[in-house]
């Protein structure tokens, strides 16, 4: 298992890389391009016993290497380490060092560093001591000096010495040799850290192999890669036959040529991310203090007074658990030493001068019969598919790509051994261009419709109209009457044929969710945003053909019946669609309204009547008030109010009456409604 993380993380450090001289190369042998823009790449070298391999990659790709990277000992060796290039801050690395070369230290502060290291110092003799530090020193020029009147600093190393202690003048100092060789050692990897930090592009990563004798290794990898692409010449024939030539255009990006490789061309989009698994992590981590336990007290103990029991079940049951994990970790152990199991090696086979082609899960493969040799740098076409496939000559008209004409077309269909990449392509005709198609991918024995050109030979006239809504139907529920109006709009095309023997138009109409084709009953193909009608135009030159494309919609209009005029009652009684049961409701509905109507203007007038003899009485006794009570016009005043108030006593009966009456047909309605389902 550890050999196999170890391989894993061998192999995504390789992209684009190139074993040093000493070692020998790892040229690609395969790769299998994506049309997602990512490439599989193999390479495959042999080695001769133990060693290491240097390999040089660009920084960009080290993330993609790290996520996917493979890399295997074929022949009985092994992977022992890895070593890269950390992409943690050159300063912080460098400050990791005995001796801090992070910045551009000058020699006395690169000594003060290593105060209490042995050194060698060549000067006007040699001096073996430790460094005890440095300090500047005033020092006169000397009479002969233009500056003999000034003092200059003058840096001197402090020594202790087998003779005691020596201060050395830095600028006689010819040479200075550290005695400890773990810092002369890290002195030298610090300033070799330096010098590679200098190319930023390029990282280096060291493969320990061990083994014995000659053994292949194997490496494959993910990396970023341009998009292959393909194009197509279609030669139009006759008969439904025509030639379709594909090719594959694709791009070598990387930084070496590829020399007789393998490649193999994949139509698919795997899910492919980029995550950064370079750049070092820092989980900052909670500071606890450190807690000291308290020293405990001396114990005396009681004798005990009963023997020694058994080990009881549970102490039992733990002594196994023990015992199984010895065996767990033991049988753990010997699983880790066995090598992991190779993956299957590809088997699949190339023709001659074309690409075989199987299905790989939900991607399709193209194999590349020849060895392919690419320069870095260069692009390629491949020769994928030369062969006659079917395909019936048509027009294609659609309104808002040209409102006079339609297209000429193919519906083309993939009756080679090969599922077809989506790309333009090239059409000839009579051995002269043609014009240009594209074309969407195409499985196996599957059609697809192709444009090149405009049809001028047939020219289209497109019309069209809305008709009034009508009420298709009426149904009764439950005091609610819903009524359904039916939409209709029509479309008419009049194909007029300027040239010589019919032909056959696909017409392109647009589909929508919310109509429904009414005529024709049926269409040659459906897709999300579209109808595709075949039309057949007349033989004759100048013949008119008129094609008419119609839809509905219906639309549901819901009235409560129980505040619902008569006048509406009898619009829906009255329409032609309205079932004779929905007619006979909604005549009996209209009688009951017309019954409570009635009462309501019988009750009516009765109140208005009251409210006039309230208005009179109130007249009559303002008259009173300025009468003498024995006069004859008092008497009669008197007379008529008490007519009235007899009046006012029987119309309350009437009242009283007519509410009830009111009361009761309303419930007759609310009853008749609520029991009311009529279609």
């Amino acid at each position: 298992m550890k050999k196999y993380f170890l391989s894993l993380l061998v192999f995504a450090l390789g992209i684009h890389c190139v074993f040093s001289q000493t070692s020998g190369s790892l040229p690609v042998k395969a790769a299998v391009l994506f049309t997602n823009g990512v490439g599989y790449f193999s390479r495959e070298a042999t080695v001769n016993g133990s060693g290491s391999l240097e390999l040089y990659f660009n920084t960009k790709d080290i993330n993609d290497l790290l996520k996917s990277m493979v890399v295997r000992d074929l022949d009985g060796g092994s992977i022992t380490a890895v070593n890269y290039a950390s992409r943690e801050p050159l300063k912080k690395t460098l400050g990791g060092f005995s001796l801090d070369l992070s910045d551009d230290f000058p020699i006395a502060a690169l000594l003060s560093q290593a105060r209490g290291e042995t050194v060698e110092i060549n000067a006007d003799r040699k001096y073996t001591g430790a460094i005890l530090g440095t300090e500047s020193r005033p020092v006169s020029t000397g009479p002969e000096s233009p500056y003999r009147d000034m003092l200059q600093e003058e840096i001197y190393i402090n020594l202790y010495a087998g003779e005691g202690l020596r201060s050395i003048p830095l600028k006689a100092v010819q040479s200075i040799q550290f005695q400890n060789p773990r810092l002369r050692q890290e002195f030298e990897e610090a300033l070799a850290l330096i010098a590679a930090s200098r190319n930023t592009e390029k990282k280096s990563v060291l493969i320990s192999c061990q083994g014995e004798g000659r053994r292949r290794v194997q490496a494959a990898y993910i990396a970023e890669t341009p998009v292959w692409k393909t194009s197509y010449r279609l030669v139009a024939g006759r008969n439904g036959k025509h030639l379709l030539q594909g090719w594959g255009i694709v791009e070598n990006t990387t930084d070496e040529d590829w020399k007789g490789i393998q490649l193999e061309l994949i139509s698919g989009m795997p899910v492919s991310f980029a995550m950064d698994l370079y750049q070092p992590l820092f989980n900052p981590r909670p500071f606890v203090p450190y807690s000291a336990s308290r020293n405990l007290a001396s114990q005396s103990y009681d004798q005990g007074f009963e023997p020694a029991m058994e080990i009881d079940e549970q102490a039992r049951a733990s002594h196994k658990e023990s015992a199984a994990d010895e065996l767990f970790y033991e049988s753990f152990a010997a699983k880790r030493a066995a090598p992991p199991p190779a993956p299957a090696e590809n088997i699949a086979q190339g023709v001659n001068a074309a690409a075989s082609a199987d299905a790989v899960g939900e991607f399709f493969r193209y194999t590349i019969a020849n060895p392919v040799d690419l320069p870095r740098g260069r692009s390629a076409m491949i020769p994928l598919l030369n062969e006659e496939i079917e395909g019936e000559r048509l027009s294609v008209y659609n309104e808002s790509v040209h409102a006079k004409h339609p297209m000429n077309g193919l519906l083309l269909k993939n009756t080679s051994a090969l599922s077809l990449m989506g790309g333009p392509i090239t059409v000839y005709e009579g051995g002269i261009y043609a014009g240009d198609a594209r074309m969407e991918s195409l499985g196996l024995g599957a059609q697809r419709l192709v444009s090149y050109s405009l049809d001028l030979s047939t020219e289209i006239a497109s019309l069209g109209a809305s008709q009034p809504e009508v009420i298709s139907s009426v149904r009764l529920n439950r005091g609610i009457l819903t009524a359904s109006r039916t939409l209709r709009r029509e479309h008419s095309y009049t194909l007029i044929n300027r040239g010589e023997g019919s032909r056959t138009v696909v017409i392109e109409y647009p589909a929508s969710a919310d109509w429904k084709l009414a005529e024709p009953s049926s269409f040659a193909e459906r897709t999300d945003s579209l109808y595709r009608f075949r039309v057949q135009t007349g033989a004759a030159r100048d013949s008119q053909t008129v094609f008419r494309v119609a839809e509905e919609r219906v639309l549901e209009q819901k009235i409560g019946l129980s505040n619902i005029s008569n006048d509406t009652i009898l619009f829906y009684s009255g329409q032609k669609n309205a079932s004779s049961s929905v007619r006979s409701a909604l005549e009996k509905l209209a009688a009951l309204k017309n019954e409570l109507a009635d009462i309501a203007r019988s009750r009516q007038a009765a109140e208005a009547q009251v409210s006039s003899i309230y208005r009179e009485q109130e007249r009559i006794r303002s008259n009173m008030d300025s009468l003498d009570r024995t006069s004859a016009l008092y008497q009669r005043y008197a007379g008529t109010l008490g007519d009235q108030e007899n009046t006012l006593a029987d119309l309350a009966k009437t009242l009283n009456n007519l509410g009830k009456q009111e009361t009761g047909k309303k419930k007759a309605i609310d009853d008749f409604l609520a029991n009311l389902e009529v279609q």
